[in-house]
C-alpha cells in the first residue's frame, strides 16, 4: 500500500500533445510569471499536463485543495512533516554505510560487531517511523478535514499505531538499539544439508545477560584484567570458536535483512508525499494571487466523458489576468457546450477577444481536470479524454513571412491532432486561425472535410476563424456559432431565430459587464 494525495488510483494521464497544449496557450509563461522558482513551477506543470481522466480522481484532489485552503496551519504542518519523513531514508542508508567496514580483511569477530552495529542503525527506525505516524495523526486529527485522502491517511496511522505485529517489530527492534553482542547470549538454529554444510541459520533464542551494576569506586580500585575479552564465552578449540561466531553472525545479518525489509516497506507508505505537496504549495500560491486581485474563481462539477460538454459562468482568461494583473479590466464570458452540438466557431474583428475566450475555454479544461479551481462564478464540465489546440499566435517555429512552410507544420500538427482524436473519444479540439495562411477558400474546404467528420470519433471542437466561407459549409442543428464584437459577441443560430432563447443554442457566447 502506498498513500498519495494527489492521486487516488494509479492514472494513466495525459497525451504528449498536452505538454504543447501548455505552450499554445501561454500557461507555461503564466505559470513561471506567478510561480518564480524553476523547480516548483515545472512540478506543477507536470502535473497539469497529466490530467485526470475519473470523477473521483478529481474530486479526491479538490477536497484535499479545499482542506488546505480552510485551514492553512494544517499545510503548514504537514508540509514540514512529509519533508522531515522525506529524509529518513538518507539519514538511515549514512547511518548504515558508517556501520561497515571500508576495505581490507576482517575477521569473524569483526564481522560480528560489524553485522550487529548495522542491526543497531536498523533498530532505531521503527520506533522512528511509529513517531511520525502518531505527528501525522495528531496533525490531521486537530482540525475538521473532509477529505478522503486526508482522512485515510489519519485512519491509517491509528491503525497501523495499534496494529500487534508493528508492535511486536517495535520490541523486537528495542532488543539491539543500545546494546552490543557482549550483552546477550545467543542460540542459533542451524540447518545442514546431506553433506552436513550449513545451509542457512537463525536465531532461536537471544537473552539479555544481567549483570549487576558495579559500584564505580570498586571498579577504580580493581585492577583490570589482562587480555582482551571475548565477545562468548566458549570453552572449545579455536576452529569451534570460529565456526559458532560465523553462525552467529548468519542468524543476526537474517534478523537485519527481516528488519530492513519490513521497515523499507512500512516507510514507502508515506514516502514522496513531500514532492506532491509542491504541486498544493503552487495551487494556494495561485489562489491567493486570484484573492489579492478581486477574481472569482470556483471548484468545477465534473461530470463524465458520455455527458460532452461544458457550461461556465462568467469565465475570465486566468493567463490574461497572471498577465495583466488587473482582472477588473478583463471581461468575463458565459460560455457553453451542449451535448447534442458538433461544437461552434468563433469570427470577429482583430482585438475583440476571440483568442482570449478559446484559451480561458481550454484553461478551465485543464484546471478542472487538474482539481483545481477555474476562473469563474459557476463552471460544469464532462472529463475530455483528450484535450488538444492549434494557436497560429503561439507559433514560433516558422520565420515570418515563411506561408508555405507554416501551413506544411498546420497540416502536419493536424494530422497529429486526428490521429489522438481517433484513440480518445470525447475529445476537445480548439482551434485558433489554422489554415489561414492559404487561399480561404481551399484553407475552408479543407479544414471543413476535417470538422465535419470529428463527430463519428466523439470528439468536439472549437474553432476561431476568419474564413467566412466556413459558414456556408455548416449545419446549423449541429454548429453554433459567435460573432465577437468590442463590446458583446453576437450569436446566431436556428434556435434564435425562431425566438428561442440563448441559452437552448447549440452554442452560446455572452458578453457581461462589471457591476
Amino acid at each position: 500500500m502506498k498513500f498519495s494525495i494527489l492521486y487516488r488510483e494509479p492514472e494513466k494521464g495525459g497525451r504528449s500533445e498536452v505538454f504543447d497544449l501548455a505552450y499554445e496557450l501561454s500557461l507555461d509563461r503564466a505559470v513561471r510569471r506567478l510561480i518564480p522558482d524553476t523547480r516548483r513551477a515545472d512540478y506543477f506543470l507536470g502535473v497539469l499536463t497529466r490530467p485526470l481522466t475519473d470523477v473521483s480522481s478529481i474530486v479526491y484532489r479538490q477536497q484535499i485543495l479545499r482542506d488546505f485552503i480552510d485551514f492553512p496551519e494544517l499545510y503548514d504542518e504537514l508540509r514540514t512533516l512529509f519533508s522531515r519523513y522525506d529524509r529518513v531514508r538518507a539519514d538511515w542508508q549514512g547511518m548504515r554505510s558508517g556501520a561497515h567496514p571500508q576495505s581490507g580483511a576482517i575477521n569473524r569477530r569483526a564481522l560480528l560487531d560489524y553485522t550487529f552495529a548495522s542491526l543497531k542503525v536498523t533498530a532505531m527506525f521503527p520506533k522512528t517511523l511509529l513517531s511520525f505516524y502518531t505527528s501525522f495523526a495528531d496533525a490531521i486529527s486537530k482540525y475538521e478535514v473532509q477529505s478522503e485522502g486526508l482522512k485515510g491517511i489519519a485512519e491509517y496511522c491509528r491503525e497501523m499505531l495499534e496494529n500487534d505485529s508493528l508492535n511486536e517489530i517495535e520490541r523486537i527492534s528495542a532488543l539491539f538499539r543500545y546494546k552490543t553482542p557482549k550483552d546477550f547470549e545467543f542460540s542459533s538454529l542451524a540447518e545442514l544439508d546431506q553433506a552436513i554444510r550449513l545451509v542457512s541459520c537463525d536465531l532461536c533464542d537471544i537473552e539479555e545477560i544481567d549483570e549487576k551494576p558495579v559500584n564505580p569506586l570498586v571498579k577504580l580500585f580493581t585492577r583490570k584484567k589482562t587480555g582482551e575479552t571475548p565477545i562468548f564465552d566458549i570453552e572449545s578449540d579455536e576452529a569451534t570458536v570460529d565456526d559458532a561466531l560465523y553462525i552467529s553472525n548468519e542468524s543476526l545479518r537474517r534478523i537485519d535483512a527481516a528488519l530492513t525489509s519490513v521497515t523499507a516497506g512500512i516507510y514507502d507508505v508515506f514516502f514522496g508525499l513531500s514532492a506532491e505537496m509542491v504541486f498544493y504549495d503552487a495551487a494556494l500560491d495561485i489562489i491567493r494571487s486570484l484573492d489579492e486581485l478581486d477574481i472569482d474563481y470556483v471548484f468545477p462539477t465534473v461530470l463524465p466523458p458520455e455527458e460532452d460538454g461544458f457550461r461556465l459562468i462568467t469565465l475570465r482568461d486566468f493567463a490574461l489576468i497572471i498577465e495583466e494583473k488587473n482582472g477588473a479590466d478583463i471581461i468575463p464570458r458565459d460560455a457553453a457546450l451542449l451535448k447534442s452540438s458538433d461544437g461552434f466557431l468563433i469570427h470577429g474583428k482583430s482585438n475583440t477577444g476571440k483568442t482570449s475566450l478559446l484559451r480561458s475555454i481550454a484553461i478551465a479544461h485543464i484546471f478542472a481536470q487538474a482539481g483545481l479551481p477555474v476562473t469563474a462564478k459557476s463552471a460544469e464540465l464532462s472529463i475530455r479524454r483528450g484535450l488538444y489546440a492549434h494557436f497560429s499566435s503561439a507559433e514560433e517555429d516558422f520565420r515570418a513571412g515563411d506561408t508555405a512552410g507554416r501551413f506544411e507544420g498546420e497540416v502536419q500538427q493536424m494530422a497529429r491532432i486526428i490521429d489522438g482524436v481517433e484513440e480518445h473519444p470525447y475529445s476537445l479540439i480548439l482551434l485558433n486561425e489554422t489554415f489561414q495562411t492559404t487561399s480561404y477558400t481551399e484553407g475552408a474546404e479543407g479544414m471543413w472535410d476535417i470538422l465535419d467528420t470529428l463527430h463519428l470519433v466523439r470528439a468536439k471542437y472549437i474553432f476561431v476563424t476568419r474564413m467566412n466561407k466556413m459558414f456556408d459549409f455548416i449545419d446549423r442543428e449541429r454548429v453554433g456559432t459567435v460573432e465577437m464584437t468590442k463590446e458583446f459577441p453576437r450569436y446566431k443560430s436556428p434556435a434564435e431565430i425562431s425566438g428561442a432563447g440563448a441559452r437552448e443554442n447549440p452554442a452560446y457566447i455572452e458578453g457581461t459587464t462589471e457591476s
